[in-house]
């Protein structure tokens, strides 16, 4: 889904005075989520309390896929009552965003863990109006089909985790979406063939699945070891209201190394697979590239049914709440099994800058460049590509 976590928004300006982010790293260096919670507290001789983090302030951020973003953006980071080092942080972020190609989107996204992580609540609920570009459907899509592509897109998707023991949560995945006023137009200004304007038409899919976490990491901001494993199924029936009635796999397997042992320095691994059968429309065929992975490819440069992709990236604490990174990373799409193919495959690498906006519970500002066979693209957001 291009939208579904592509428009993270990065704060740029006020942070630095924000009274709930000024807090200086503790004295000792230690990275408070690389100990255990009784640890913590004696390090800072004091009993252990978590500082929650809130803010509502404008922004501005940039990916390839809008161009500048302008809005105003609140997020409220926290730990439910009571909970102590068992208990991960939770994240609830909600923004109204305006971008230089003329797009508009308004995002509500919770990331809620209850006491000793007995539930998750996760979800990603927008709506927007989204002029992009669309290249079209396979792995040999030609730069010369590039066409002007818009439409207005619902999205309501939200699963319920329950744990089921040590690290390992499972339970429902809701998803509804509704696109609407497709438009398609070549960029020289000649008509679209009419098969096209077929294929890609409008949709309401709802779905029902179900969705598997395993998830051992230390952080979710700042992940410095362990791993995580989400595997996620999707179905949408016609007899539900379905106009493209098809089903949906993912697998998003991530792991993470602390090279020196201290936190400051994590060589983290990805892969990601989305395989699909049935009726697919416009939005929902598997896509490369995007602010997460292959950094350097438009989102959507390349889509089909099925795609798989991998990367690297090595993170380093360099000065205070400064850190580095390079990454590298190289996908695959595909229609049938049989087509895979790795001839011509996708490859993209790169280099960031990230900033600490919150030193107690690490929350960086992300600053990444990266430049891939067909493209290169800026990237300014909130929260590590994995």
């Amino acid at each position: 889904m291009l939208l579904s976590r592509a428009i993270r928004p990065m704060i740029l300006i006020l942070l630095l005075v924000s009274n709930q982010t000024a807090a200086a790293w503790p004295a000792t260096g230690l990275d408070m989520e690389t100990v255990p919670s009784d640890t913590a507290a004696a390090v800072l001789d004091e009993p252990e309390t978590y500082q929650s983090n809130r803010f509502l302030l404008p922004f501005a951020s940039y990916t390839p896929e809008t161009s500048l973003m302008l809005g105003g953006v609140g997020m409220y980071q926290f730990k439910p009552a009571h909970a102590a080092g068992e208990t991960r942080s939770s994240r609830i972020i909600v923004a109204a965003i305006y971008t230089l190609n003329k797009q508009f989107l308004m995002e509500f996204h919770p990331a809620v863990i209850t006491r000793e992580e007995q539930w998750i609540f996760e979800g990603s609920h927008f709506f927007a109006y989204f002029p992009d570009r669309y290249w079209g459907i396979g792995p040999a899509s030609r730069s010369a089909e590039e066409m002007e592509v818009e439409f207005r897109v619902l999205l309501f998707e939200q699963v319920f985790l329950r744990k089921i023991g040590p690290g390992l949560h499972a339970g429902p995945f809701l998803r509804w979406s509704r696109l609407s006023r497709l438009k398609l137009a070549k960029t020289d200004g000649s008509p679209v063939p009419e098969e096209r304007i077929d294929r890609e038409e409008n949709s309401t899919l709802p779905g029902i699945g179900l969705s598997v976490r395993l998830d051992a990491r230390n952080s979710i901001n700042w992940p410095t070891k362990h791993h995580y494993v989400d595997i996620s199924a999707l179905y949408y029936p016609g007899f539900i209201g379905s106009t493209h009635p098809h089903a949906s796999w993912k697998l998003d397997g991530r792991a993470y190394f602390d090279v020196r042992g201290d936190g400051s320095s994590v060589l983290a691994f990805q892969l990601l697979t989305r395989f699909t059968e049935g009726r697919l429309p416009f939005q929902e065929f598997s896509m490369l590239g995007g602010q997460e992975i292959l950094r350097g490819y438009h989102q959507g440069r390349f889509r089909d049914a099925n795609a798989m992709q991998v990367q690297a990236e090595f993170r380093r604490r360099v000065y205070g709440r400064f850190a580095l990174a390079v990454f590298a990373a190289t996908g695959e799409v595909w229609n049938r099994f049989e087509d895979f193919s790795l001839a011509n495959p996708k490859y993209a690498a790169g280099a960031g800058l990230r900033f600490d906006t919150n030193p107690k519970d690490t929350s960086n500002l992300r600053i990444d460049y990266g430049i891939g066979k067909h493209g290169s693209g800026l990237y300014i957001t909130i929260g590590e590509a994995f």
